[in-house]
């Protein structure tokens, strides 16, 4: 505590220069319209646009809509396979990423799904469905790749292989899921041997 000019004790409270001190109109600008961003604020803000990462949607309304989604038969899209996962680039084979995909039913919602990335065009992902539902277990179809990171409950799950599904990039949710290497081979083996894939 210190004293006031008039000499009586109170709290002392700095002044600030002059020029330091905001002007009448950037203090009725504030109270207007609110502060506004600081210039690194702003140019984070425009990266962060131009880069797709803000849309200024909520993650309600951005889950409302299904991604676009080709499907096709297997033997149709046949193509050399590999595995070479890169997580710093474009989603490559042997990756798993999530599309939110039309539900069974009209009146529901779409749901998120798991899907194996087991090829690529320029701008779009090509993959092999992943589900959780045992009623797959003896489908023909169908093969069982075991538990993994695809599912978050640990369940056992299966990978469809007579459609493959054909995504945007810019519609599959990415958060570095692997497929392990060796159950890859697993279902590149059958694609070679029963639908045609180098």
């Amino acid at each position: 505590m210190g004293t006031n000019s008039n000499g009586s004790r109170g709290v002392h409270r700095p002044t600030l220069p002059q020029s330091d001190r905001p002007s009448l109109l950037d203090r009725v600008r504030s109270a207007l319209i609110g502060p506004t961003a600081s210039p690194l604020d702003s140019g984070l803000a425009r990266i962060n646009e131009r880069l797709g990462l803000n849309t200024g949607l909520k993650p309600e309304a951005v889950r409302a809509a299904a991604a676009n989604i080709r499907v096709e038969a297997t033997e149709r899209m046949s193509r050399n396979i590999y595995y070479a996962p890169d997580m710093d680039g474009q989603a490559e084979p042997g990756e798993v990423v999530w599309i939110w995909a039309p539900s069974d039913g009209p009146d529901l919602p779409p749901r998120e799904r798991a899907m194996l990335v087991i090829g690529r065009d320029r701008h779009t992902i090509l993959g092999l469905l992943i589900s959780p539902n045992p009623k797959h277990a003896g489908a023909e179809t169908w093969l069982d790749i075991g538990a993994g990171e695809w599912d978050a409950s640990g369940r056992q799950c299966w990978i469809r292989l007579d459609r493959v599904l054909e995504v945007s990039e810019q519609g599959v949710r990415r958060q570095g899921a692997l497929f392990p290497q060796r159950r890859f081979e697993r279902i590149a083996n059958r694609l070679r041997n029963h639908y045609h894939w180098g």
